[in-house]
């Protein structure tokens, strides 16, 4: 199917959909660059002190409290494991989405097929991930997604399309 037959009022609804995804696309990617910068900021050993802080009354009172047994795991993996992974992951992962956007909204033709490649490579990690691993955000990410792309494919086949008259 090359073009999807709608009316001006669908076309109208479609477009404003389009640019809606793609400003929370922006926002999205610019909130994981400071939370990027803010990982980086915050030394893995204040994260161990403040989960220890946050479950010591918890542990005091029951050893075996499963809650507070998973904060220290977690607290104690992201500050040995993960901290410079999950920094790299979001800075990355935020600047490609803004600079995409941007090149979409600056009306640069490369920008529509890197964003949708970008699209199905984050979003087909975040449905493995979330199939997996069970996780529903990943899962809603996923779909989101996938929405975005399949919506940025028809705003990049109108634009651009022989039919169209346009280069």
């Amino acid at each position: 199917m090359d073009t999807l037959p709608t009316t001006p009022e669908q076309e109208r609804e479609l477009l404003w959909l389009f640019d809606t995804a793609l400003i929370i696309k922006a926002v999205n990617g610019a909130l994981e660059i400071i939370s990027a910068v803010l990982i980086l900021l915050v030394p893995p050993s204040l994260v161990l002190k403040i989960a220890a802080f946050a479950t010591s009354g918890e542990v005091a009172q029951d050893p075996g409290d499963v809650v507070a047994a998973w904060l220290g795991s977690v607290a104690q993996s992201f500050a040995v494991h993960t901290h410079y992974f999950l920094a790299l992951y979001l800075a990355l992962h935020g600047a490609v989405k803004v600079l995409l956007v941007v090149g979409i909204l600056s009306g640069k033709r490369l920008a529509y097929p890197l964003f949708m490649f970008s699209l199905a490579v984050f979003g087909g990690y975040e449905a493995y991930r979330g199939i997996f691993r069970g996780e529903l955000l990943l899962e809603a990410l996923a779909v989101f997604d996938f929405a975005v792309l399949i919506l940025t494919s028809y705003e990049y086949r109108r634009r651009y399309s022989r039919s169209a008259g346009r280069p």
